[in-house]
Formats: structure tokens, C-alpha cells, sequence
């Protein structure tokens, strides 16, 4: 039995169970694409079929690496260079002597923020998982990491979120998340298009990923459900999330895809069709963290493992990342072979964490 069978078996074992509503998984090499699906995409709804279109929540966060790397090989952009001038609320950052400290305990950055630190999560913000009134204003504000991108313009975001101390010293600490949603910005007040035009132009479009975006139809999303005590229920998604184009186009959050279109992505990061040279695909599988920056990771990134440029780099090389509503898709260089899950249901779920674990199979080898 494959791996892709043998876990086929597992989802639908989940299925039956009531654990699962409906599930899409494939895999892909040079020799091309096999996709399995399950279920239905709703309670009493459609069949899933490969076409059905699934919140990626933070499997979107490769996605904009890439296309960060790809406007700096064009030029709009410089890996080392200070973002300040496009995002003027990080020009002169206070940091806290501590997480926990009072946010008026403050000293000066010692150096600036760069999108390096942004590609490796590494500028100072993010997940701050330590309590305290940092971690309360986060919230308070709404800037703190969360499923969807945020409640606001790009503009009141980084107004809230410049007007708060740093956590760290840029490039001392690993925290999750924020990141990706300040790059969008700088993207965005870097190139003077907006972050669906950049994406289309440099990423969705030149690999025909005809099926990602911030938008869905209707007609083929399977809507994100979560675990309850009498079973499954849908999560609540702020109004017109995947309906309406969103105020706040984040990188970290927020996009729709198929399986497809997740396995082209893939690919393209380990020997399929690209839209980055060489230099920089392997800059973006390169590993980063030191030992400091590992700390702060934990419970993000296992052990053994490694993060690179918006990826989490595992041993022997594999790149991808998970999406907390139910998706997960890695691809290993040595093989060119990619593989991609969505159960479409929260990662808190047992059946979603039974899953996980089954879906690694698929990256080995004649598989």
C-alpha cells in the first residue's frame, strides 16, 4: 500500500468517526500530481473535490517570502537595508528591557529593522507568549497574532503597532507571526501596488496558481470547522472574510487555495517551475536560528529543526509550513517531491493532529 493510500485510509477512518467533515490531500514530483479527496465540504454539502478551495491561515506565510524575494531580485527591495523608509513607524524603535517589563521601561534598538529580520521573524515583535502589559496592549490593540488578517487598513496597523515597544532587539529573538503582516506593507509602500496585485503578478500568475487568492467561490470553499464536545462546528469568521477583498491584505494570514495550486507552489521551491533564481531558493531553505532565537521558538519550531526565509526548515533539507485551520504542506529538495493536506479543521483537533502525523509518508521516497 502507498503512503498516499495508507493515509487515505486514516482520513476517512476519521471521517467516519465524525472527527473529520471532508479532507484533500496530494502529492507531487517531476513525473506530476495525485490528488485524493473525501467527504464534503460542509455538513450535507458537496462532495470535496480537488478544485475545493481551503483557508490557508498560515501555510500563506511561505507564500510571501517568496514573493518578497522575487521584488528584491527585481530590484524593489534590498534584504539588509533598513525598512524605515517605507515604514517610518519602526525608524526609531524603543525595546523593553524584559517581555514582561512596564512598557515605559524602554531603551533604544541598537540596530535597525531590516526585511531579513522580517523573513526570519526576527525584528523584535510577534507572538509574545510571556505575560505582562506588552502582551495585554498587543491584544488590546489588535495587532497580536491571529487566524485572520486583521480588523483595519494597513496604515492603523503599523500606526498601533509602532506605537508599542519592540520585545527584543531586531535580531535577537524568533516570535511568530507579525512579521509576515508588516511585510505586507512594506511590499505594499515599496512597489506602490498592492499586495493581490504583487502576489498575481509575481507569484500566482506565472505558476498558474488560478485558484489562490483572498477571495473565494462560493460555490467550492469548505468553510473551516473546530472541535466541540458534540462534535464539529464552523469557526466564526469575521464578516466577509473570504467573501469580500479584505481592508488589510496581510502575508502572514488570509489566503484561499486548492490542494493543486499548494503542490505548484511547493514544487517551485525544490526544482519544479520557479519564479526565483537559484541563489535565492536556497537562500530561503537555508537555515537561521541561533541558539537564542531557539528559545523563543519553542513550541513553534521542533526540535531539530531550523527556520529559514518564511519557512521552517526540517532535517534533511525539507521547507514548508502548517496553517492553524487545518492545513500542512512541506516539499524536500532531494526528491523534488512535494505533498499538501487540508482537513479544514482547527489544528486543536485530535483527528487534525492524527493526521499531521501521518502526513510526513508522503515526503519519503517512492512513497
Amino acid at each position: 500500500m502507498s503512503a498516499l493510500e495508507d493515509l487515505t485510509r486514516t482520513l476517512d477512518r476519521l471521517l467516519g468517526a465524525g472527527e473529520l467533515r471532508g479532507w484533500v490531500v496530494g502529492v507531487a514530483d517531476a513525473d506530476g500530481a495525485s490528488v485524493r479527496v473525501g467527504g464534503t465540504r460542509s455538513p450535507g454539502g458537496a462532495p470535496m473535490t480537488p478544485d475545493t478551495q481551503v483557508a490557508l491561515s498560515s501555510s500563506t506565510k511561505p507564500i510571501g517570502g517568496v514573493l518578497a524575494l522575487r521584488l528584491v531580485e527585481l530590484g524593489a527591495l534590498s534584504l539588509d537595508e533598513p525598512v524605515a523608509p517605507w515604514l517610518p513607524e519602526l525608524a526609531e524603535p524603543r525595546v523593553l528591557v524584559g517581555p514582561e517589563a512596564d512598557l515605559t521601561a524602554t531603551v533604544p534598538a541598537e540596530r535597525p529593522i531590516t526585511l531579513r529580520h522580517l523573513l526570519t521573524m526576527t525584528p523584535g515583535f510577534g507572538w509574545v507568549s510571556e505575560p505582562g502589559p506588552l502582551a495585554d496592549a498587543l491584544a488590546r490593540e489588535q495587532v497580536a497574532p491571529g487566524p485572520f488578517c486583521p480588523p483595519m487598513s494597513p496604515d492603523d496597523f503599523m500606526s498601533r503597532l509602532g506605537s508599542l515597544p519592540l520585545a527584543d532587539q531586531p535580531g535577537t529573538a524568533w516570535r511568530y507571526h507579525t512579521s509576515s503582516d508588516v511585510l505586507a506593507v512594506l511590499l505594499a509602500r515599496s512597489t506602490g501596488s498592492s499586495v493581490p496585485e504583487l502576489l498575481t503578478e509575481h507569484v500566482l500568475q506565472p505558476l498558474a496558481m488560478t485558484d489562490t487568492g483572498y477571495t473565494a467561490d462560493a460555490t467550492c470553499l469548505a468553510p473551516p470547522l473546530t472541535p466541540e464536545e458534540e462534535g464539529l462546528r464552523p469557526v466564526e469568521l469575521p464578516a466577509g472574510t473570504f467573501v469580500d477583498p479584505p481592508s488589510f491584505a496581510s502575508l502572514a494570514t488570509g489566503l484561499v487555495s486548492t490542494v493543486p495550486d499548494q503542490l505548484t507552489f511547493l514544487r517551485s521551491l525544490v526544482g519544479g517551475p520557479t519564479v526565483l533564481s537559484p541563489e535565492s531558493l536556497a537562500a530561503l531553505r537555508a537555515g537561521t536560528l541561533t541558539d537564542e532565537q531557539r528559545l523563543t521558538a519553542a513550541g513553534f519550531i521542533e526540535p531539530g529543526c531550523d527556520w529559514g526565509l518564511t519557512v521552517e526548515v526540517r532535517p534533511g533539507g525539507r521547507v514548508g509550513w502548517a496553517g492553524g485551520l487545518g492545513t500542512i504542506g512541506y516539499a524536500d529538495p532531494a526528491t523534488g517531491r512535494a505533498a499538501f493536506l487540508a482537513t479544514a479543521v482547527t489544528v486543536d483537533s485530535p483527528a487534525t493532529t492524527t493526521a499531521f502525523d501521518h502526513f510526513w509518508s508522503l515526503l519519503v521516497a517512492g512513497a
